[in-house]
């Protein structure tokens, strides 16, 4: 579901017309580095392994956005004010810790399908929900809520026409029909 996801995030980017995306993270270099640093856990094998997927260059004012996409097929949303995604606790770390500047983009089968979460804003405090263990103890995995730090797609890309989302929609598996379109 990774590729097919990051390629729906390439098409949204490179479809404003403003933007080159160009791939960047580990899975996309040399087999060797991946399997070298497979079972690695020092600090620059780590920060190696975090890599966002893409690096955005703006082709007018040169900015630069680092850019990590993931695949949610559940999002906990029961609780009043809340929005809970699954992340393991040594993901976050790691993307806080190294790559603090990537703009998370969630894709989901379900509206508002596409979810934008500044990783500037995350206080590990104030965002981490909690621990839940599945499969009788064996998988421990955190919650957190991005209630008020998620944000539409075009918050990170303005231009992009409801046409453009509409194509890019379609092309997420396994989503339910919009019901406004």
């Amino acid at each position: 579901m990774g590729d097919i996801t990051e390629n729906i995030v390439k098409f949204l980017i490179e479809a404003t017309n403003e933007w080159d995306c160009i791939k960047f993270g580990v899975e996309n270099h040399i087999e060797d580095l991946r399997k070298n640093l497979k079972d690695n856990l020092n600090e620059t094998s780590r920060r190696i392994k975090a890599m966002p997927d893409f690096i955005a260059v703006n082709k007018k004012n040169k900015n630069v956005m680092l850019i990590d996409v993931k695949y949610r097929s559940f999002i906990d949303k029961r609780e009043l004010n809340a929005l809970l995604f699954g992340f393991g606790y040594g993901q976050m770390k790691d993307y806080l810790d190294f790559w603090g500047d990537t703009k998370l983009i969630i894709v989901h089968n379900h509206e508002p399908y596409f979810y934008v979460i500044d990783l500037k804003e995350v206080e590990w405090h104030k965002h981490f929900h909690s621990r839940q263990y599945r499969e009788k103890d064996k998988y421990l995995f955190e919650q957190w809520n991005f209630f008020h730090i998620n944000h539409p797609i075009k918050y990170l890309l303005p231009n992009l026409t409801e046409e453009t989302i509409k194509k890019a929609i379609a092309m997420i598996p396994n989503k339910e029909l919009s019901k406004s379109g």
